[in-house]
């Protein structure tokens, strides 16, 4: 299966988008007009392209954060929910959000509520999101819910801005490596080329490998750019396509370094959502879906559907982890506990808020943790192209002075 972007309308003649996984672009269209929705363009995630989406500036997390901040203290303060939603409409400088929050405002005015209206901009507003908002709802907590939902979101851009800033420096380094390994293959390479070209002699394994590299970037310098567009390609089929997901979901956990990493990143993204979900009176067999379908990871998401079958058929959340594989013993007995003592909600935002110390100290690290890898690579490009260029000068003597 593959995630498919979709553009449709609803009964009411608004536009709506949004992902959904698919076989054929077909298939998906008969999902939709199921859904009631009728089709206006179906098309496969990344390679959709259009100068609008190019110029489009992307929401940040952050961004919606502050959105719903702003949201709750209204509320809490009494402001009347049209003037909040007006009051949010001239506040947001993002062009699209603001057209669909108008959208948004003159539904809830005509009696729509206010978890449907913002479920019809899945684009900008999660199933995450817009359960918290039936939640509180439904349960006269919108207040709470709110300020959960913000919590949340301010959380999960903490984490991505520092995981950013702290692989910035890995990436700089290999970068700026790969640009110096290009320049010598083009520009410094050729000219040992013509030197070692005039004597007849055998050359050295890294001097060979290394003239032969030079060639091919210069001379059939289009095999290195198909072989960067059909990895591209590759990459985005295999990122695009759920076998291609969950492969890279186990991955993920596996990586040296980075697989304890995720792997709490993971643990603690779910105690924090199914303790705020859970909070706002969602069943937790509703909740765990939730969470499911927000997560990145396929692997992890597909562990999560498994505990919620596992709870609606009459089992425990605790004994359903028992049997994964992606839950760490400390999640499963905090969950264990959590059921016995009725404080399940309590003991996730607990244990989620320790992780989150655990992956500060880990980000706090992460530079020392790599440095070895960077220093292998970098050495050893070095300790090449120094065998490649210098074996054969130790052996001139005997090239130019023979005898």
């Amino acid at each position: 299966m593959s995630t498919f972007v979709y553009r449709a309308r609803d009964a009411q003649g608004a536009l709506i988008t949004g992902e959904v996984e698919g076989t054929h672009p077909t298939g998906v269209k008969q999902a939709l007009a199921i859904r009631g929705l009728l089709p206006v363009s179906v098309q496969p995630k990344g390679f959709e392209f259009s100068l609008k989406t190019l110029l489009q500036k992307k929401i940040k997390p952050k961004d919606l954060a502050n959105l719903t901040r702003q949201f709750q203290v209204m509320f809490k303060a009494g402001t009347p929910m049209d003037r909040i939603l007006a009051t949010l409409v001239k506040q947001t400088h993002h062009h699209n959000l603001k057209e669909a929050l108008s959208t948004i405002h003159k539904d809830v005015a005509g009696g729509m509520r206010l978890a449907q209206a913002f479920g019809r901009h899945p684009q900008y507003f999660s199933t995450l999101y817009t359960s918290m908002l039936e939640a509180g709802e439904r349960g006269g907590v919108l207040d709470k819910t709110l300020k959960e939902a913000a919590t949340v979101l301010q959380k999960e851009h903490q984490i991505h801005s520092k995981v950013k800033s702290a692989t910035l420096y890995p990436k700089l380094v290999i970068g700026a490596l790969l640009i110096v390994v290009c320049l010598m293959l083009v520009f410094v390479i050729p000219a040992f080329e013509n030197f070692y070209g005039q004597h007849d002699t055998a050359l050295p394994l890294p001097t060979q490998i290394l003239l032969g590299l030079s060639k091919v970037f210069t001379t059939y310098w289009y095999l290195p750019l198909f072989f960067f567009f059909v990895s591209v390609v590759f990459w985005k089929r295999l990122t695009n396509s759920s076998a291609g997901k969950r492969w890279l979901s186990q991955v993920t956990f596996r990586l040296p370094v980075f697989g304890n990493f995720n792997l709490l990143v993971a643990n603690a993204r779910f105690g924090h959502l199914v303790a705020a979900l859970y909070r706002a009176g969602l069943p937790l067999s509703h909740s765990l879906g939730v969470v499911a379908d927000t997560m990145t990871n396929l692997g992890y998401a597909d562990e999560l559907r498994s505990l919620k079958k596992d709870l609606e058929e009459g089992g425990s959340l605790s004994q359903g982890m028992s049997q994964a594989s992606y839950f760490t013993p400390m999640m499963q007995e905090t969950c264990a506990v959590g059921e016995q003592t009725g404080k399940l909600d309590e003991l996730l935002e607990s244990t989620a808020l320790f992780y989150d110390e655990e992956i500060d100290d880990i980000l706090k690290n992460l530079t020392t943790l790599i440095e070895p890898l960077l220093l292998f690579l970098v050495f050893g490009l070095i300790t090449l192209v120094a065998l490649a260029v210098y074996l054969p000068v130790w052996n001139l003597s005997k090239v130019v002075l023979p005898g």
